[in-house]
């Protein structure tokens, strides 16, 4: 079993801490203790763009990273939850997080937290920090977190102006026409622009590649994409999680059907000889199975949705083991073939999603562009967001809809006319 099993990284707020940032987390496994994470800076910025303290919602921060080839950098990842709704959301870290973070999961006890030298118990503030827990590990109060908690809306100047520097230097979105930076704008104001933009493109966001030194990214490259049917062009997936493509490629991916909308969207990437990839539901494969046995058929690739569309995250390990089973048993009594792509609802898995998928031998597929075509329904807002990214490497969220319908012709034609190759994904 792993040693991050079990473990679990709440972080409660980004706190200013003798002049420095640092992330106030609560590390639990066996035992529980808040502590402050003093890591690098831009990793911080990073994350406060995805993160609101607001006294509503609870953030848990994954163990694990991955490498992205196409910004040759690190990603992280960050679930947000309310209640029993989780959303996941990315953010470009430092090869310092990540082997922080590394060295996070190797320990077995929390009286190992001591050998790391960035992690340290919150300082004593009498009359504000006054429990104890029996352990003997300082638990500071709500009234004392509050105190150094910095949300995203109030927060100071300086981790402002740091956020500005970080995501300006390197935002890849193109701006909307009618949003200009001029040198007349104040510092105040240039901040709410940025933090407006992050609002609307949070999950667009990727900020500053760092240098790295890991091993050569050659031999991870996917394979150049092969016509196994038709004119449907595909590229194979190396890693077991993905987030983006290589550039000059696009894909997009379809999800939540089958539905009465499938065999459209079908028809108009065959018309345009494109390729395209559909996450199907469980629950949605039974009502409509001629749907995905023809859109298989076509040379369109197929993967799972989950059975019923649940948050995984929220789901006992036997529950995701049938959420992931029920779903691929279906699609492969269809399609006669392996499954080897899944999808997580609303993109929120954890260890035990992991650790099923790899044993069912599946590749989990996320995204680096989403329209919220499913919150819009609107053709002209689903296309005026494609016109407005950086497409090449981009694996695009949608669902099947009227809307995603209408929009596709011209979708896909915006794609071609910046040379992109629109794949199926294997």
């Amino acid at each position: 079993m792993s040693d991050s099993y079990g473990k679990v990284i709440e972080l409660l707020a980004i706190e200013r801490d003798t002049g420095a940032f640092a992330l106030r987390i609560k590390l639990s496994f066996s035992e529980s203790a808040e502590l402050l994470w003093l890591t690098d800076h831009e990793t911080i910025a990073n994350i406060a763009t995805v993160s609101e303290f607001n006294g509503v919602h609870k953030y848990r921060l994954s163990l694990h990273t991955t490498w992205d080839v196409i910004q040759q950098q690190y990603i992280g990842s960050i679930t947000r939850t309310y209640r029993d709704h989780g959303e996941r959301f990315s953010f470009a870290c430092s090869v310092h997080f990540r082997n922080e973070l590394e060295a996070i999961k190797a320990i077995r006890h929390l009286d190992d937290v001591s050998a790391l030298s960035f992690l340290s118990a919150p300082p004593f503030e009498p009359g504000l920090a006054e429990e104890v827990q029996t352990d003997g590990i300082l638990n500071a109060t709500r009234s004392a977190r509050k105190r150094h908690r910095l949300p995203l809306k109030l927060a100071s100047a300086t981790l402002m102006s740091l956020i500005f520097v970080v995501l300006l230097s390197s935002f890849n979105y193109s701006y909307p026409s009618d949003i200009r930076h001029e040198a007349a704008i104040t510092a105040a104001a240039e901040v709410e622009t940025v933090i407006q933009l992050l609002a609307e493109n949070r999950n667009a966001m990727i900020a500053k590649p760092v240098a790295v030194s890991v091993e050569k990214e050659a031999d991870r490259k996917p394979k150049k994409e092969t016509k196994t049917s038709a004119a449907v062009p595909h590229l194979e997936l190396k890693d077991f999680i993905s987030y983006s493509i290589p550039k000059g490629y696009v894909a997009l991916t379809f999800d939540d059907g089958p539905s009465k909308h499938s065999m459209d969207i079908m028809n108009v990437l065959k018309k345009h000889e494109v390729g395209g990839t559909f996450f199907f539901v469980g629950t949605n494969v039974k009502k409509h199975p001629d749907y995905v046995k023809a859109i298989h058929a076509n040379g369109y690739s197929v993967g799972s949705h989950s059975m019923t569309h649940s948050q995984m995250p929220s789901l006992t390990h036997e529950e995701q083991k049938a959420e992931l089973t029920r779903a691929a048993n279906l699609i492969e009594h269809i399609t006669n073939e392996k499954l080897v792509l899944f999808r997580p609802p609303y993109g929120a898995f954890d260890d035990r999603t992991e650790a099923l998928s790899r044993q069912q031998g599946n590749k989990v597929v996320l995204w680096n562009r989403d329209p919220e075509d499913w919150l819009t329904r609107d053709e002209d807002k689903i296309l005026d967001y494609v016109q407005h990214i950086e497409a090449s490497g981009s694996i695009i969220l949608l669902h099947e809809s009227q809307a995603v319908v209408d929009a596709l012709p011209k979708i896909i034609k915006s794609l071609q006319d910046q040379g992109l190759t629109i794949v199926s994904l294997q």
